[in-house]
């Protein structure tokens, strides 16, 4: 979602870094020339500053309003993208069911509904719209200053005022310095609402450079490396929310799992039984302590947590790469030890069909293998990591439960019968066996 929402102002500030300096320059470079026009104008005709002071007053007070809209204008450009590319990718990954329940009109009205919304704001975003708006009350006021100046001048030559005559080079010099003065001002008002309007994606990009990171990667103490040998794991006082301000969703929970006992996690929806298992890879940090094998896990760097706990998502995630990377992404076992892990989730022959066998390249999220498949694939590297804690999260949720779902617990049996296993289900005939349950 991040990467959604700061990608555009990205690529905004990359194709126009050159721009925003230009413009910064300009306005610095106006602001001198005004200074020293009205210093000099001051110097000769003193009485120039009464029309003056009321036009800046007016030009800041425009410009203000004009960025108030502008920078919404901007914002709500930004704010109806998103649901634009959401659709568009929630429409291709489920492109099969959407054509099997022949919805294609209602999604593409749906789309046709974001798009323009976006379009239309897109278009007063980047269209003369808002700021030829701004450019004709500049123009107006700059008129009446001049106009103003002009007729001033003429009263002042003419002496028909109880200020001191003027002289025809000096009416000269006042038109000449009032027509500049409205010239630049009006272009340092536009070059400095265009560096403002600029700093809108800076601000935002700042903003989630200034987000809270997680953890580091390593702690200073690293586990030794046979680190868990056992797999206890131990909650005491454990409380969790999702947010800084958001409710707790698991509050003072204190449990204790013995090495290599299998533990079913139960509960309605909402109860926290994921959010246990997101306590446990810390994906936001939990009040409380967790340990495993004695070890506090907050004191612990995230790669050397994380890696030494497997995991079954409910939804299997493929990365788009080889079968080989998705296997064994940092190269660390022999081709033996890939095919046989495949090999005992019934994979292998699956694989050898592949053109490529190992080296075969996997379409985008895996889409060119079935959800069962995928979930075995999670399940191979699960077997390939051989780590003493193994956490379900609903694996069998979503695949066969008179095939894939027997040969996942078959597996889990066999192959992690050593192992300390946490398993979240919905279905009982999936914990029956555990040794604990937790609800």
């Amino acid at each position: 979602v991040i990467v959604l929402l700061i990608n555009p102002d990205l690529c905004y500030l990359h194709s126009n870094a050159i721009l925003f300096i230009f413009c910064f320059v300009l306005s610095f470079q106006n602001f001198l020339q005004i200074t020293g026009i009205v210093a000099v104008a001051v110097s000769v005709i003193p009485w120039i500053l009464i029309p003056v002071t009321p036009l800046v007053i007016i030009f800041v007070f425009l410009r203000r309003y004009f960025l108030q809209t502008s920078r919404d204008i901007k914002r709500l450009e930004s704010t109806t993208r998103s649901p634009v590319f959401s659709h568009l990718s929630s429409s291709l990954q489920g492109l099969w069911t959407i054509r099997a329940f022949k919805a294609e009109q209602r999604c593409q009205a749906i789309f046709d509904a974001h798009q323009d919304l976006h379009s239309g704001t897109q278009l007063i975003n980047n269209s003369v719209t808002t700021s030829r708006w701004f450019a004709v009350r500049l123009d107006f006021i700059s008129a009446v200053f001049v106009t103003f100046v002009a007729f001033g001048s003429i009263l002042l030559a003419n002496g028909k005022s109880k200020f001191p005559e003027l002289e025809a080079g000096q009416v000269g010099l006042t038109l000449s310095y009032a027509i500049m003065l409205t010239g630049l001002f009006q272009w340092a008002v536009r070059q400095s609402a265009e560096v403002e309007n600029l700093m809108t994606s800076v601000e935002r990009v700042t903003e989630y450079s200034e987000l809270q990171s997680e953890a580091p990667l390593e702690s200073d103490k690293p586990p030794p490396k046979d680190w868990p040998n056992q797999g206890v794991i131990v909650f005491e006082n454990v409380n969790f929310a999702y947010s800084g301000y958001g409710p707790l969703v698991l509050k003072n929970l204190n449990a204790c799992i013995r090495s290599k006992e299998k533990v079913g996690i139960m509960g309605r929806t909402g109860a926290g039984k994921s959010s246990i298992i997101a306590t446990l890879f810390r994906l936001a940090e939990p009040e409380g302590k967790i340990m495993i094998d004695g070890v506090l896990t907050s004191e612990l760097g995230l790669h050397d947590l994380r890696k030494k706990i497997s995991i079954i998502p409910q939804d299997p995630v493929l990365f788009t790469g080889t079968m080989r990377k998705n296997l064994d992404p940092f190269s660390e076992y022999h081709d033996e030890e890939l095919w046989k892990a495949l090999e005992e989730v019934q994979l292998k022959e699956v694989v050898e069909e592949l053109p490529s066998k190992l080296e075969t390249e996997l379409a985008e999220a895996g889409s060119n293998f079935s959800v069962g498949q995928r979930q075995l694939v999670c399940l191979a590297r699960a077997v390939l990591r051989k780590n003493r804690i193994l956490v379900i999260d609903e694996a069998t949720a979503n695949v066969d439960p008179s095939r894939t779902d027997e040969l996942i617990q078959k597996t889990i049996r066999e192959k992690f019968a050593q192992c300390t296993v946490l398993t979240i289900a919905h279905r009982l005939n999936t914990i029956i066996d555990n040794d604990k349950i937790l609800v």
